[in-house]
Order: structure tokens, then C-alpha cells, then sequence
């Protein structure tokens, strides 16, 4: 009997203990995730504090990580049950993490939606269901260290401007830093993800198609894939990259010796991820934001964008009305308080809910808006809201970062920059695997 009674102890011992891991069985407490740097992780955890000032009735447990491991211990956590309440995604997870059946419909929390743009939730819907709030968007776009170009006499339009704005105005810039001093570069090393989108943009500016059509498969032919390639090695020929990434093994760009050094003139990174790059370059550094070049002056295309990051809820919140109750005033809170919009800053992007953008730009002895995060985040959307005039959708396929389908095309590009491969060749291995990895993983 004694050891009936101990077994049966034991056993609700684990269902306390996985209910705990599971998120607190609290109502009135809140789990929170995210992934971020330290500055956005002080940021956050001053306005959790905030909040639990202003909300006695609720306690948050915070839930910070770095971005390495963030994408699979969720993953892990979701399969176990053991999420937070609220946390942070990726736009593409909402698919790849079969989000339809672990995230919450956020129409079923009363989030208010209409201050954001009609559009901005459609890639996070799925059979009808909002899966996310959109935190901000994002695009690729070029940021350069002005003091690099000065210091090589680098001007155009008889001297009023050192920034280039052409794909060619930037190789000539290469082109005189390089021939000053051999170790420096206009822009220096891209890794295969950076130059995969430098690839494509410049390829839609040329064809105005997005990497991937309506039917799921790749839109470029072979040719215009050697194209691409051809025209990273013009990059390379004339100072703009590196010659080849076996020189520089470094695999993270912001702490890059040659980066911090400014050896290295210019980064093509996410508007909202700049931060990371301007944080550690030297007092004498100028980093402005040089948006995406054109073929030609005057051209504004090429720039492909998407959710950058969201807001997900766990579909355990569905089962009590007091909880959804707690979170939807947390989130409500984390996007639209205006003591809490001044603490978060622009650190997780510049959102587009007017609100929040109201209450920014009224930050005292704050101007968000000459941030670079900001300045980039106004050149991505007028980009591509022009494209969208011309009939020009960039819109990033929600399974183009896909973890196991992005080295279909990473793997090549990355031999092509180590030069094991040729451009005929990196361009053949893509064509081969392209469409039908996509397609297994769209399936599984």
C-alpha cells in the first residue's frame, strides 16, 4: 500500500512539474521569450518591470536567449508543450514550426489590427488564422563606413556626394580604396546568405522577378544564375568584396577584426539587425545607410522584404479566458504603452502600427527616426511599395530561409565564394535541387 501511495505521489510530482515547465498554471502569470543582444535584453526586462508596476495583478517571467539555439529550443519546447506564454518568431517559423497547430489565433485575443497596413498580416495568416503580430519589417539594404571612402578621396557628382548609387559607382569606389591601401575594401566579406540576396536583387532588377513564382518554383533560368555569379565576381575584380572567403574565415561579421579595424568599408545586413555592425566600430567610424544600389540612377528595385519579427502565443493560452486575458494586456502594453515604446526603442525594428510610431517620434530627447534602423526602414518601404506600383512583388517566400532547403542554394554560393566551383557550375547545382527540395519541404 505504502509503495501504491509513493508511486502514485511520484506520478503527480511529474504533472506539477510538467504543468510548471509547460508555462506557469498561474493565470496572472505571464512566460515571455525572446532572443536579442544585452541591449535588448536591459531594454525588455525594464519594461517587464514596468509593467508589473502598472499591472500589480500580473508577474512576467522572462525568457531571454541569444540568437544561436533560440530556433531549435523553440522548436523542442513546442513539441514538448513546455513554450512560453508569449514569445518571439521568426516570420517563416509560423510555417516551418506548423504553427496552425501550436500558435494561438490572435483574432481570438481582441488585438486591434487596424493600425497596421491592410497587408501586413497576410504572411502571417494561415487558414484564416493570424499567427502572429507583426514587430517590424525588414529588407536587406547596404550600410557603408563613410569614413572608409573619405579617407580614399571616394566622390561623385563633382564631389557632393561620397556614397555611391549605382551598382558601377560602387566598383569604382572599390576600385579607389582598394588601389590606396590592398587590405581595405568598399564593402569587404559577405557571407553565402548576404550574397544569395545580393544575387537576387540584382537579378530582379534586371528581370523583376522575385526568387520564387506562384507555383513554388525557382524563377530564374541557368543563365541568369551564371549571370549572377558573373557579376559577384565583378565585384570582386574590382575591390568591392573580398577575392575569396578562404582568406577570411571569420564567421561573425559584427566582431570581424577587418570589420572593427575598418578594413572592411560597408555590410549589406537586415535594417533592423544594423545595431549589431554600428556597436562595434571605433568613435572614428561613420556608418550611414546606402540602401540598396541600382543598375542605374534613378531605379528603385531589387528590394526584397518581409516580416522581420513577431509575437506569437501559445495555444494553451486558448483554454483559459483569464489568461488570454493577461497576455492580450502584456502585448497590448509591449506595443503601445508609451512609456514602454520609449524604453524598447527601435531595437527590434521600427514597427508599423501608426500608434507606435506616433508615440516614437514623440520620444523626448529621442530621434528615432536618424537612427539607422529607421532610415533603413523608410528606404525599404518606399523600395518596395514602388516595385508594388510597377507590378513588382519581392515579398520573401516564407520557406526561402528554411533552414535545411537554404543550403540548396547557400552550399553552392558558399564553394562559388571559396572559388572551389565556377559560376557554370554553382549555377548547375542549384538548378538540379532547387525545386524539388522545396517541394519535399513544403510536403513535410
Amino acid at each position: 500500500m505504502k509503495k501504491l501511495l509513493t508511486i502514485a505521489l511520484l506520478l503527480v510530482s511529474m504533472v506539477v512539474l510538467a504543468a510548471c515547465n509547460g508555462g506557469s498554471s498561474d493565470d496572472n502569470t505571464i512566460s515571455f521569450a525572446w532572443w536579442g543582444t544585452s541591449d535588448r535584453n536591459i531594454a525588455t526586462y525594464q519594461a517587464i518591470e514596468l509593467f508589473e508596476a502598472k499591472y500589480p495583478q500580473y508577474k512576467v517571467k522572462g525568457e531571454q536567449s541569444t540568437w544561436n539555439g533560440y530556433q531549435q529550443a523553440l522548436n523542442n519546447k513546442l513539441n514538448r508543450g513546455t513554450e512560453a506564454d508569449v514569445f518571439q518568431v521568426n516570420y517563416n517559423w509560423i510555417y516551418s514550426m506548423y504553427g496552425k497547430d501550436y500558435f494561438m489565433d490572435l483574432t481570438e485575443l481582441g488585438l486591434d489590427f487596424s493600425k497596421y497596413p491592410a497587408d501586413e498580416h497576410t504572411p502571417l495568416t494561415v487558414d484564416g488564422k493570424v499567427l502572429g503580430l507583426s514587430v517590424s519589417e525588414t529588407g536587406y539594404i547596404f550600410y557603408l563606413n563613410q569614413k572608409l571612402y573619405e579617407d580614399a578621396n571616394v566622390s561623385f557628382d563633382g564631389g557632393t556626394r561620397v556614397i555611391p548609387n549605382t551598382w558601377e559607382e560602387l566598383m569604382t569606389a572599390g576600385e579607389l580604396i582598394n588601389g590606396k591601401d590592398a587590405s581595405k575594401y568598399a564593402i569587404g566579406r559577405l557571407d553565402a546568405q548576404q550574397v544569395a540576396i545580393l544575387m537576387f536583387s540584382y537579378l530582379a532588377q534586371i528581370t523583376g522577378k522575385n526568387v520564387i513564382n506562384d507555383q513554388n518554383q525557382l524563377n530564374f533560368t541557368q543563365a541568369e544564375l551564371v549571370q549572377g555569379f558573373n557579376f559577384i565576381t565583378d565585384l570582386r575584380s574590382t575591390g568591392v568584396l573580398i577575392p575569396s572567403n578562404a582568406i577570411d574565415t571569420h564567421l561573425d561579421g559584427p566582431t570581424n577584426p577587418n570589420w572593427t579595424a575598418q578594413k572592411y568599408g560597408g555590410v549589406l545586413q537586415w535594417n533592423t539587425a544594423i545595431s549589431e555592425y554600428q556597436n562595434t566600430l571605433p568613435e572614428s567610424a561613420n556608418l550611414v545607410m546606402a540602401g540598396m544600389f541600382q543598375q542605374q540612377s534613378g531605379q528603385n528595385s531589387g528590394m526584397y522584404k518581409k516580416v522581420s519579427m513577431a509575437y506569437a502565443v501559445s495555444k494553451r493560452v486558448e483554454s483559459s479566458d483569464a489568461k488570454q486575458a493577461a497576455v492580450k494586456t502584456f502585448i497590448e502594453f509591449m506595443t503601445t504603452d508609451p512609456e514602454a515604446v520609449a524604453i524598447l526603442g527601435v531595437d527590434r525594428g521600427v514597427s508599423s502600427n501608426s500608434t507606435t510610431q506616433t508615440l516614437l517620434k514623440a520620444v523626448e530627447g529621442k530621434n528615432f527616426e536618424q537612427s539607422l534602423e529607421w532610415q533603413g526602414h523608410d528606404v525599404v518601404q518606399a523600395m518596395y511599395n514602388q516595385q508594388l506600383s510597377n507590378n513588382i512583388e519581392l515579398y520573401i517566400h516564407p520557406y526561402y530561409e528554411h533552414n535545411t532547403f537554404r543550403a540548396i542554394y547557400e552550399g553552392p554560393i558558399e564553394s562559388f565564394l571559396l572559388n572551389n566551383i565556377n559560376a557554370n557550375e554553382a549555377s548547375s547545382r542549384i538548378i538540379q535541387r532547387f525545386n524539388t527540395e522545396l517541394a519535399r519541404i513544403m510536403a513535410d
